[in-house]
């Protein structure tokens, strides 16, 4: 895996946080994930953000761009992406199905030059920013911008789709598989590859729903041209074209674990492509990445095939989770993820397998932002609970609590003077609460059943 192996302090301007950063890091990717496109963030906010990581001792900005509900990356070939993808006209307020709708317009994007100099500024601090662009679901705003892209003809998509979603959730919509509609997506990648310097870019393949292939005569008719008898060895198909379209630029993909779904079928990553009962089907190439996020199931099966992991298990490194199960949390979403539970994390336990070991290269924390509507609430739902993650990707896991602990004070006043709206560790002040917004809290072992479910073929696939 080539990542910046930089400490801490190389060329950063942030002061650095009193947290455990000695030595040399465990891992080589110790990165965050942000989401930018549920909730546009202005480049301040960003720059801002970036001095944050860097003072943490990471070193990977994973830049989720696009989604549902927004488009925020310049495409001079298709500007319609950020003049239509990049509104919508209002959002929903909390969680759940109790949730409602805020009335409030939301939009704005990046330009090409805005996330050069972002590049360039984070690379200073010994950052890597990695886009990413997720194809072929969470494309709602996009089909809002080009319907013909979408599946049933644009007239159909024209007909479902006004505007990016102003809903949370998995939205059915779906890219289309035309050879159209996967030039688009191509174009949209040379561009991004034209504008970020990393060697890995993010393509998604998460949550894809395959409703509306399954149900579209033209989709069914495109697979049996291509030899293709399932839904899941169509979105293989369709990632393993993107991933190789990207190789010619000279980058390789990073992906959700979701990409790895078809890929028995299609002959598995890393092949040079399988024939399936016709034509050859191009697979992912041995060097993507995979990040995995639902659980043990999708990193084993990436590190057998050879790809290199990136380990983001929601239960863990998942920061729009709530903090506590108490009353005043702010919008309950997910399991409760507290600083506590962030520092036992363990990325590679003792006695893993050698294969397994040497296949992770990295940590990554995740933050959607559905729920983040706001710098302030972006703040409270990453610190404190970015230290622990910190020290975790700067020294394995799980952390000594009591030593850690110890720490805590330090670093929360270090948090006060950077004028970071941190969670205190009592709970939140009541100006952080947010009553009567709905959420919906989950309990762990119903979450971690969910995800045995979710990942069931992946497993029949390692033979887990």
């Amino acid at each position: 895996m080539s990542a910046p192996e930089a400490g801490p302090a190389d060329e950063s301007s942030a002061p650095l946080a009193p947290l455990d950063l000695r030595g040399e890091p465990r891992f080589a990717w110790r990165g965050v994930m942000l989401d930018v496109a549920r909730r546009f963030r202005p480049l301040p906010d960003l720059l801002r953000f970036v001095d944050l990581l860097a003072a943490h001792g990471l070193n990977v900005l994973q830049l989720h761009l696009t989604d549902d509900q927004g488009w925020r990356f310049e495409v001079r070939a298709y500007p319609r992406l950020t003049e239509v993808g990049g509104r919508r006209s209002e959002s929903q307020l909390g969680h759940g199905p109790q949730s409602t709708l805020d009335g409030v317009p939301h939009e704005g994007s990046y330009t090409q030059h805005e996330l050069r100099g972002l590049v360039a500024y984070a690379a200073a601090r010994g950052i890597r920013v990695v886009p990413e662009i997720d194809v072929p679901g969470h494309a709602q705003s996009i089909l809002a911008a080009y319907p013909e892209f979408g599946v049933g003809g644009a007239e159909a998509v024209r007909a479902r789709i006004g505007e990016p979603w102003t809903r949370f959730g998995i939205s059915d919509e779906v890219l289309n598989v035309e050879d159209a509609t996967l030039a688009f997506v191509c174009t949209v990648f040379d561009e991004l590859c034209d504008v970020f310097d990393s060697d890995v870019v993010g393509f998604g393949g998460d949550e894809a729903q395959k409703r509306r292939w399954h149900e579209d005569p033209r989709t069914q008719e495109l697979m049996a041209e291509r030899g293709l008898v399932s839904e899941d060895e169509l979105q293989a198909w369709f990632l393993g074209r993107v991933a190789g379209h990207v190789a010619e630029r000279g980058r390789r993909v990073i992906g959700w674990d979701e990409m790895l779904e078809g890929a028995d079928a299609a002959g598995g990553p890393g092949a040079e492509g399988a024939a399936v009962g016709g034509p050859t089907v191009p697979t992912l190439p041995a060097d993507a990445v995979v990040a995995s996020w639902r659980g043990p199931v999708g990193a084993e099966l990436g590190a057998r095939l050879g790809h290199d992991v990136v380990l983001c298990p929601d239960l863990w490194t998942y920061f729009d989770y709530r903090q506590s199960d108490a009353a005043d949390e702010p919008i309950p979403v997910g399991t409760v993820l507290s600083l506590e539970d962030v520092a036992s994390f363990d990325p590679v336990p003792d006695g893993a397998p050698e294969w397994f070991a040497e296949r992770v290269v990295g940590v990554q924390a995740n933050v959607w932002t559905e729920q983040l509507d706001t710098r302030d609430r972006l703040d409270y739902a990453v610190f404190p609970r970015l230290g622990a993650f910190a020290e975790v990707a700067w020294n394995g896991g799980p952390l000594d609590w009591a030593a850690f602990s110890s720490r805590l004070p330090a670093y929360l006043a270090w948090l006060a003077e950077q004028g970071v709206g941190f969670r205190p560790l009592e709970g939140p002040r009541p100006d952080q609460q947010r009553p009567g917004v709905p959420g919906v809290p989950r309990e762990r072992a119903a979450r971690i059943a969910e995800l045995e479910r979710l990942t069931a073929s992946l497993a029949r696939v390692s033979g887990a």
